[in-house]
């Protein structure tokens, strides 16, 4: 299979978030993942996006999100961008929790769990978080 690249791209309103699932179960489909692992990714991407609209934004709309999605032969990566202010470390570095009590990091135990690799990293004033996802 050739790679395949897509570039999506919504605003920091909630109201975008069932298109865009949809168009990522579509490339979920297309790059051949099994039903769990689109489930896995759609949904893990969907909170990283979340994440962007909550924290990154503070849940102000019209802020742009962009997303690239990379389907090699051997894994998928998709990279989610922001402008917004910078997640917190707590979260990023690892010590997220499954704890429903907890204030932060709920949402990035899923990501991590439902994908191979989260990498989150602050770019020129714009946090950049990059999952991949082996086939």
């Amino acid at each position: 299979m050739s790679n395949v690249v897509a570039n999506l791209m919504l605003h920091s309103d909630p109201n975008d978030v069932p298109g865009l699932q949809s168009r990522l179960l579509t490339l979920c489909e297309e790059a051949g993942l099994d039903n769990l692992g689109a489930f896995q990714l759609t949904s893990a991407i969907v909170e990283a996006v979340n994440n962007c609209i909550e924290h990154a934004y503070g849940g102000e709309p019209g802020h742009r999100i962009s997303l690239r999605w990379l389907a090699g032969p051997e894994e998928i990566v998709v990279e989610i961008r922001d402008n917004g202010r910078a997640m917190p470390t707590e979260a990023t570095r690892g010590r997220a929790t499954a704890d429903v009590d907890a204030v932060c990091g709920r949402g990035w135990h899923i990501i991590r769990q439902w994908t191979d690799t989260a990498v989150y990293e602050r770019d020129q004033n714009s946090n950049l978080l990059t999952l991949t996802r082996r086939r």
